[in-house]
């Protein structure tokens, strides 16, 4: 006999053609940037090699090697020194991935310990004080100079790279390290500078809490600044200011006290 049939009706193609909505290229558009937004933000959320492969794009193994016999022949003056090669590399890291681990390490460590032109020289900063110029305005130069340095310092926009693989916990150490050189040289040249201007830190503050919210005015203001210049324009048009450093100025003046005459120190309440 014939099996039974069903009097439940097939759905054809055209069938389910028809239940389903058209999209507009409108709504197809908004459909893709949607699915994109959510893997870039997933993305974001990710710890692993490939967050370190997309934070350090473009550095290929080949063009280390290259480079590294360049400098070493520079260096010794003999053009046939015999080349570093990749498998050279390789047998200082296995993997693609221990080599990034390494590099950042490298590349935070000198970023923290080049600050620019920021003195921790007590007498630099009393010599001023003597002269009769403002705190104001020797801080807010020292602030410009620093912005000066990360916006034209290709390796701050690496750095803001790093940010963006913090998930990770091998950039999380890195970075970590960044920052403990990076506060501990700052906050000798805010200490030295307080100091010939007879200030220090406003109890319960410290002058960590100083440089912390310092660096993040100015790493804002360096991305700010990337995007359109113009955004921090001085709103006083007064030469060598800026937004950025008025703002600067507003938060160390909030922390800072004077100190009172029978105190000889310290600048900073205990951390």
């Amino acid at each position: 006999m014939p099996p039974e049939q069903s009097h439940v009706p097939r759905r054809t193609p055209a069938a389910l053609r028809q239940r389903m909505p058209r999209r507009t290229p409108q709504e197809t558009r908004e459909l893709m940037l949607r699915s994109a937004a959510e893997i870039i933000r997933e993305r974001a959320l990710e710890s692993g090699d490939e967050v370190l492969s997309s934070v350090l794009a473009g550095v290929r193994l080949t063009d280390v090697a290259k480079r590294a016999s360049a400098i070493v022949r520079a260096e010794t003056g003999d053009q046939k020194a015999k080349a570093i090669t990749t498998g050279a590399i390789y047998q200082q890291w296995p993997t693609q991935g221990d080599f990034q681990v390494d590099l950042l390490f490298h590349i935070t460590g000198q970023q923290a310990a080049v600050f620019p032109d920021l003195p921790g020289d007590t007498a630099l900063f009393r010599g001023a004080s003597a002269a009769g110029v403002p705190l104001a305005t020797v801080f807010m130069q020292m602030m410009e100079e620093v912005q000066r340095h990360f916006r034209e310092d290709p390796m701050s926009r690496v750095e803001l790279g790093f940010l963006m693989g913090v998930c990770d916990p091998r950039l999380q150490a890195a970075l970590a390290q960044r920052q403990d050189i990076f506060y501990a040289a700052v906050g000798q040249a805010y200490e030295a500078l307080l100091d010939a201007y007879h200030m220090r830190i406003r109890s319960p503050f410290t002058i960590r809490d100083l440089s912390r919210t310092i660096a993040a005015q100015i790493v804002g203001s360096t991305v700010i600044w990337f995007a359109d210049p113009a955004l921090l324009d001085d709103p006083m048009s007064e030469d060598g200011c800026s937004l950025m450093s008025r703002s600067i100025l507003a938060v160390l003046e909030s922390l800072i006290e004077p100190i009172p005459d029978d105190t000889t120190h310290p600048t900073t309440a205990p951390e």
